[in-house]
């Protein structure tokens, strides 16, 4: 169609005025305007149909297109976005496919454009990205390590102030414990983990940061809940203070449970419920990105060591000295008392000396820090420097 580019509704209007006035033929009228006498037929059968408005251009996309997603799909999709609201097309499109793997799901990409055209997509919010993972080696099994924290609080709708305790796998990421505990005290903590032992068996480690229950601001570090973790033989690894970044993977988490915090429950018996109900979706239903959308119960397996009914005595070497913490919180050593810590009152520790000259104390494998003489104090860090090693111009200057 060749219709002047200046009006090209003004042109088709006066083409329909000249066909009606029939001074002119069909062909010479046609003709004239520099189009076929079928696009000519057409717009004066638009205009007699819809009037002036049936001369405007139609929209040139197939009312039906062959690689649409199917009505029935996209109903399901949409479904499961309004059963998991928090979930992404990924986790929608690989929950649907597990259900039924026999049918033709659409892409992720296609799954988010069908939610979005139903208004269920949301402003995505920024990422958490963390700048590092810690030097501790990578988990190789499920139960090689734990991370514990807890979320910041919040209170339910009848004033109660809950303090969110959670404990997760790193291997699988199997949400271990969520847990509406109202402090961050020893007390509360304590029963939570004994469960999760009781239930899951130990893990190698356990990954904290330095706040309670799990770390305190002494020498040592320990807290009533960590020495326990320690009898049982559990290696503590605690992130440097101010770089939650070290135990990313449990604060990433943090931000998927937070919409939780945001809805509080009613009471504290409610807020337990929602909490599990959460917790079980997490582990079996909700896909999970770094497993290749698996669900985490897919991945983890209870631990193989088992919850002793009473922890086991300390094995200490002959050759280290050994000390009863005193009810002062220190121990005797070469005629002075060194402070070591009020928690492990009543214990027994062991001092033992390392190659270069040092007196390292331990409590069962856990390391406590170094006696430094000359100030008669428990420290963290070595005071003194290792032995220079003798290079071999100071043994020829020696013999000369």
């Amino acid at each position: 169609m060749v219709w002047r580019e200046t009006g090209i509704m003004e042109e088709r209007l006066k083409f329909v005025a000249a066909c009606l006035s029939g001074e002119e033929t069909m062909a010479g009228l046609c003709a004239l305007y520099g189009i076929s006498r079928k696009t000519g037929y057409k717009w004066l059968r638009r205009f007699q149909l819809r009037g002036p408005a049936g001369l405007e251009d139609l929209p040139r996309a197939p009312l039906n297109h062959g690689r649409a997603t199917a009505a029935e799909l996209v109903e399901r999709i949409v479904a499961e976005k309004e059963a998991h609201p928090l979930w992404g097309p990924k986790k929608i499109v690989a929950r649907l496919a597990r259900q039924d793997p026999a049918t033709a799901w659409p892409s992720a990409s296609t799954a988010g454009a069908i939610l979005n055209r139903h208004g269920l997509v949301g402003r995505r919010r920024a990422r958490w990205k963390g700048a590092g993972n810690g030097p501790w080696p990578e988990p190789a099994m499920p139960n090689a390590v734990w991370t514990g924290d807890h979320k910041g609080w919040f209170t339910t709708r009848d004033g109660w102030r809950c303090e969110p305790l959670t404990v997760m796998d790193v291997k699988s990421r199997y949400l271990l414990a969520l847990e509406a505990t109202g402090s961050t005290g020893d007390e509360e903590a304590w029963p939570v983990f004994e469960r999760l032992f009781d239930e899951h068996g130990l893990p190698d480690r356990i990954r904290t940061d330095n706040g309670p229950p799990f770390a305190a601001a002494g020498v040592t570090g320990l807290t009533p809940l960590s020495l326990r973790f320690v009898r049982l033989g559990i290696t503590l690894e605690r992130i440097a203070p101010g770089k939650p970044q070290q135990n990313g993977k449990h604060e990433r988490f943090h931000l998927t449970m937070l919409p939780l915090a945001k809805a509080p429950a009613a009471d504290r018996a409610a807020q337990a419920e929602a909490f599990e109900a959460f917790r079980r979706e997490y582990n079996e239903e909700r896909p999970h990105e770094t497993l290749g959308m698996d669900t985490p119960a897919e991945h983890y397996r209870v631990s193989t060591r088992k919850m002793p009914v009473s922890p086991p005595e300390p094995d200490y070497p002959a050759e280290a000295a050994v000390r009863k913490v005193r009810h002062n919180g220190a121990v005797k050593w070469q005629g002075a008392e060194i402070y070591v810590s009020a928690t492990l009152v009543g214990e027994v520790v062991a001092i033992e000396e390392t190659e270069s000259g040092e007196w390292a104390m331990r409590f069962y494998a856990h390391r406590l820090g170094f006696i430094d003489e000359k100030r008669g104090r428990l420290v963290r860090k070595t005071v003194l420097q290792p032995r220079p090693a003798v290079g071999l111009a100071d043994e020829l200057r020696e013999e000369l």
